[in-house]
């Protein structure tokens, strides 16, 4: 009798010895290749792997080749043509703040001179169009060599963007069940002419669901980043969010606390913004080894600009903070 588990621990015992070049990470670290499955002789792993990492697939066959009884070997691949990394951004609620970062991470990696795209993969609730003021444009589309029809994202202040709320009336109701849903999110991963980018964002729609298991599964995810807010619903929230993640073992490279704090624009003191804030001696994070990456502090004057103002000018009120994501998404290359 084929003893399989002992045959799944060799498959994973090699791919944990694939290192990503330059690092000391490896693919299973990375959480580069998920379902991985030994079927008597035939070993199948699906590799999740960016635009610039195609060797992967034959460093996978080859080192998995010498296991003696591997007589077929099947990489199933995921990758998003053009695309080198895709990260998510991701929430435990929402109203935290998270679509303003995505943007804010977008704008400073592309200030730094990276080739960057916004996916708004909220589809309940898209405003990235809104974010950027936006919601009026056209996506037009496209025929690939095989007939195959994809859209063109435009292009607002160089970032490529697409969102459903393109493709949406004004207004109109976003209902979505889990099959179109899914269906939708495959088409706005695959069904897109990217062209060439360093970095893809995914807003992710707040909490866990259809559309969250959907990407962990199907999109080539090389990180996720969390936003939150230092109160106490929002930290109850954002634990079963990074539980979920941690089952998919996806690596969470940074969380993002915002309105850490308010500074008075009369006397300059900075204070805690909300009231139920957790206090500093217990853990913000319910013991999930988490902390907060970068706080974004709120500026008074910049609210009673407008919602458009403060999404497009958040990464330069806080130039520091969004430093910091933009070298740990470039360390990510």
């Amino acid at each position: 009798m084929l003893d399989l588990a002992s045959r799944e621990a060799e498959v994973s015992n090699i791919l944990s010895s694939i290192l990503l070049p330059g690092s000391s990470v490896s693919l299973v670290q990375a959480s580069l290749v998920r379902n991985t499955r030994v079927i008597e002789n035939d070993i199948y792993v699906r590799l999740f792997h960016g635009a610039d990492q195609y060797f992967l697939i034959d460093a996978v066959k080859s080192s998995l080749a010498s296991l003696p009884w591997a007589k077929r070997i099947v990489v199933d691949t995921r990758t998003i043509p053009g695309v080198k990394r895709t990260l998510a951004i991701g929430s435990g609620k929402g109203g935290v703040g998270k679509t303003s970062v995505t943007v804010g991470m977008a704008l400073t990696l592309r200030d730094e001179g990276y080739k960057v795209g916004i996916l708004d993969a909220d589809v309940y609730g898209p405003n990235i169009s809104t974010a950027l003021g936006v919601e009026a444009i056209s996506v037009d589309t496209s025929t690939r060599d095989d007939e195959s029809i994809v859209f063109v994202p435009p292009e607002i202040d160089g970032l490529k963007v697409m969102s459903v709320g393109m493709l949406a009336e004004q207004g109109q109701s976003l209902a979505w069940r889990g099959p179109i849903l899914t269906r939708l999110l495959k088409q706005f991963l695959f069904d897109v002419d990217w062209g060439n980018l360093d970095f893809l964002l995914i807003d992710l729609p707040p909490g866990t669901g259809d559309a969250q298991i959907t990407l962990l599964q199907e999109c080539p995810l090389a990180a996720v980043f969390l936003v939150g807010i230092p109160g106490m619903s929002s930290q109850a929230d954002l634990s079963r969010t990074i539980a979920m993640y941690k089952q998919f073992s996806l690596p969470i490279v940074g969380y993002v606390e915002n309105f850490s704090s308010v500074q008075c624009p009369h006397c300059g003191e900075s204070f805690d913004f909300l009231l139920d804030k957790l206090s500093r001696d217990v853990d913000s994070t319910y013991d999930l080894n988490i902390s907060p990456l970068v706080k974004l502090s709120i500026v008074p004057g910049l609210l009673s600009r407008g919602e458009h103002a403060l999404n497009k000018s958040l990464n330069n009120i806080n130039p520091k903070p969004f430093s910091i994501l933009s070298k740990t998404c470039q360390a990510l290359l």
